[in-house]
């Protein structure tokens, strides 16, 4: 077992494929329904698009943080439109925003797209690149909805904020929300599942999952956003954002130190330690804003793992992002899951969160942390004997924003429900 760490305290695989088909292999393995279900007009219908009421719950204001006294935020666009005649890369790719004459560093950014027109958001990827090279999943999965209806939009004005109550994704029929599917004018988290490769020459490194990783950085230079729909089934769709986009850019004289990342690295071979059975995947990946999960053991055969214990990060609740590169891996054979209490003899147990499904490329869920809640991260093998030669996670969290509040999904106006008999 090799195994390095980095900490940082300050501070998504080819071209598409219809869903249920990952970019570049197969998201399954299935004792269990890895991948997402293919999604048919039959267990789809399209819904009015719909807003928190009233009565939902909303978020506690930011428990830390900067001085808001000394906080400017700036808004910066490029107004050219973006057109997405077919599959591959938008019209304009890069699209870039000069930004300058901003003095101190970032303390929040957010991405606004603010005039989108699609006939099937499922297929769109944006990819987001800080003047540094640093790079943030905005939207875009490895799936997408093959058969009418198709989630559209018509000028719609969406917001990707860290800050956001809700995540723009679609809930398959085993309820999986493994697909990005934006489909009103709303506030979204970013957030990209098994991302797909954007065309070259994109950055091909893995993406961060939250816009707070770009705190602490200088905001002047060239930004970069990378947008680009992904190939799938016929017909193919088309769309374009006709007002560009925009940075809404808040910066300060110092940052509040609220971003916290951890990376490991490793490796599962011969001689590693096991644990008895592993938990079966279920196609759901654990979201904060989702409902918890039961986890059954999918069999008692042993298998190699390696687990990784991590301390508190915060006196507060915080949502936790987890980000795995399984690319090194045998096919599909790499598994990762959260856990508040870690026992190998019942890996079922002290759940926290998993990613619901295995994978050859990217993966990534996320959890809930209660205030002062330590907790491991586990990475095992599938089939016994398999191994992996090489593995990263990620860890990504906000200490100063609090999970999202309640256990809505999403408000995006597109929902399936399962059709009776």
């Amino acid at each position: 077992m090799r195994r390095s760490a980095v900490f940082v305290s300050l501070l998504s695989v080819a071209a598409g494929a219809s869903a249920g088909q990952p970019f570049g292999g197969s998201l399954h393995q299935m004792d269990d329904p890895a991948s997402p279900p293919a999604i048919g007009a039959a267990t789809t219908r399209l819904m009015e698009a719909e807003l928190p009421s009233a009565g939902a719950p909303v978020a506690a204001a930011p428990m830390c943080g900067v001085n808001k006294a000394l906080a400017t935020t700036t808004r910066f666009c490029n107004t050219t439109a973006l057109q997405f005649p077919g599959a591959g890369a938008a019209s304009l790719y890069p699209s870039d925003i000069v930004v300058s004459n901003l003095s101190g560093v970032i303390t929040d950014v957010d991405l606004v797209l603010p005039d989108v027109t699609h006939t099937d958001t499922s297929r769109l990827a944006v990819r987001l690149q800080h003047p540094g090279g640093q790079l943030v999943g905005i939207t875009g999965s490895g799936f997408d909805v093959n058969e009418a209806p198709y989630p559209l939009v018509i000028n719609a004005e969406w917001t990707f904020s860290d800050s956001a109550q809700i995540y723009a994704l679609l809930t398959g029929t085993n309820g999986s929300p493994s697909y990005t599917v934006p489909t009103a004018s709303n506030r979204y988290l970013p957030r990209v599942f098994a991302p797909p490769a954007l065309p070259a020459p994109a950055p091909t490194a893995v993406v961060r999952q939250m816009l707070s990783s770009l705190e602490g950085l200088n905001p002047n230079g060239t930004w970069r956003l990378w947008a680009a729909q992904n190939t799938g089934s016929d017909p193919q769709p088309f769309g374009t954002m006709a007002d560009g986009w925009c940075l809404d850019i808040t910066t300060a004289p110092a940052s509040g130190n609220c971003y916290f990342t951890a990376t490991r690295t490793g490796s599962l071979n011969a001689g590693d330690v096991q644990q008895t059975g592993r938990v079966t995947r279920d196609g759901r990946p654990s979201l904060c804003g989702g409902p918890t999960k039961t986890p059954t053991l999918e069999n008692t055969t042993a298998v190699r793992r390696d687990r990784y214990d991590f301390p508190a990060i915060s006196a507060q609740p915080v949502c936790l992002t987890v980000t795995a590169d399984f690319s090194q891996c045998g096919g599909n054979q790499t598994q990762i899951v959260a856990y508040r209490n870690y026992n190998p003899a019942t890996p079922n147990t002290g759940h926290l969160a998993d990613s619901g499904y295995s994978t050859i490329g990217n993966i990534a869920f996320s959890t809930r942390l209660a205030g002062n809640q330590a907790f491991s991260i586990v990475v095992n093998e599938v089939d016994a004997g398999q191994g992996c030669s090489n593995y990263t996670f990620r860890l990504e969290a906000d200490t100063c924003q609090p999970p999202p509040a309640g256990d809505h999904i999403f408000y995006s106006g597109f929902q399936l429900v399962i059709p009776v008999g």
